[in-house]
């Protein structure tokens, strides 16, 4: 009997089809693309040195990866279609090669896939959705789970009380975010609610109440009801806003030349001007921001993405999302069509969640922070 692998997953992970011919084969140019151990092993067996002979060292990473000088991968072919693949089939891709744009997670009995937004293919499925994204449960065969005997695990802090509830508390965040009565603004402060109480329920972990809680946020009485009593308690500071993000930018990208169409977001007094419009962008673009959130939290799960409490997780999420916002804004005014917004968001997500480097810079800035209404008032209009 085949083995088959339980997965948790967004429904476009089925529609997705890699295709070289639409990107450009854009996960192959200019990306390092790096050869773990088994895979290198591979190529030293077989007769020809023709991989062996394109691959370098890299002392950091202590891993080969593949020489392009910074073009297109060698061993991509005039259709856009993977030489080794092709010659020796799919059991010689590299794990990164196999998987790409796929990042899986695993708990409990499940495991949960979702794509990464820096294949522009992926970006134009999921963004530009009108529909709330659906989520389903299925049975995959094992050449699926591991194409080519290769898949890439994301590790998670994970405790055998979250591992059994995981799912669910997804489910209710999920819920809280495609709220569309309420602003994006809005849905994040209910959810920073949520995860505060959250937090509390697993410092001496009551079951009881944690179903209780995601019965409640999962209901649509529930936020009619409570929302305005919630959303009148935050009040937000927009020049605390602005100091904030400035100096986020400045730190992030101090060291590389912003494109010139997001230089002048570095401006306080430009960010202070731009507020009110930004607030009438975010409404008439709110499920395009939604779906790249929901992305987010699947793709990271979060809020356990660091080590440290899930106020400081939540900190991290709703500034890099902040960061996004205010870029995607920018391009936006100043005449970036769908598809340098594609580019754009590419460029972005391939900062925060192929090195990690950014993403963790974002949590280190929020560290110690554990008040979720400081937070909130920083970063998040109720209005």
């Amino acid at each position: 009997m085949k083995k088959k692998f339980f997965y948790f997953q967004p429904q476009y992970v089925r529609k997705f089809k890699c295709d070289g011919s639409k990107c450009g084969a854009h996960c192959c140019r200019g990306w390092n693309i790096f050869i773990d151990k088994d895979t290198y092993k591979q190529y030293t067996q077989l007769d020809s040195q023709e991989i062996i002979a394109h691959l370098q060292f890299n002392d950091e990473k202590g891993e080969y990866l593949i020489n392009h000088g910074g073009k297109a991968c060698p061993f991509l072919n005039e259709k856009n279609l993977c030489g080794i693949q092709l010659k020796h089939g799919e059991k010689f891709l590299s794990q990164t090669c196999a998987t790409y744009p796929r990042v899986t997670s695993y708990f409990g009995k499940f495991f949960e896939r979702s794509l990464t937004l820096s294949c522009p293919v992926v970006a134009e499925l999921v963004l530009f959705n009108p529909k709330p994204m659906a989520f389903e449960f299925v049975k995959v065969a094992e050449k699926f789970h591991s194409p080519g005997g290769k898949i890439f695990l994301q590790a998670i802090q994970a405790t055998d009380e979250l591992k059994a509830h995981i799912i669910e508390i997804q489910l209710a965040m999920i819920s809280i975010l495609q709220e569309r009565t309420l602003s994006i603004d809005q849905r994040l402060i209910m959810l920073g609610f949520f995860i505060d109480r959250l937090q509390e329920i697993f410092s001496d972990f009551d079951e009881a109440a944690l179903i209780k809680l995601i019965a409640a946020y999962e209901s649509k009485k529930f936020l009619a009801e409570q929302a305005p009593l919630i959303l009148q308690s935050v009040s937000f500071d927009a020049q605390k806003f602005v100091r904030l993000m400035t100096e986020l930018l400045n730190k992030f990208f101090a060291e590389e030349t912003l494109p010139k169409d997001k230089q002048f977001i570095k401006s306080v007094e430009c960010m202070l001007k731009c507020l009110p419009d930004k607030k009438i962008f975010c409404a008439e673009q709110s499920t395009f921001l939604e779906n790249f959130l929901i992305n987010e939290l699947i793709l990271n799960i979060q809020p356990w993405k660091f080590e440290g409490n899930l106020i400081q997780n939540f900190a991290a999420f709703v500034a890099e999302y902040k960061l996004f916002e205010l870029i995607i804004f920018h391009a936006t005014i100043n005449g970036s069509d769908k598809q340098a917004l594609i580019e754009l968001v590419g460029w972005f997500t391939t900062r925060f969640d192929h090195t990690k480097e950014y993403k963790h810079m974002v949590f280190e800035h929020f560290k110690d922070a554990d008040d979720p209404f400081d937070l909130m008032e920083s970063l998040l209009d109720s209005d």
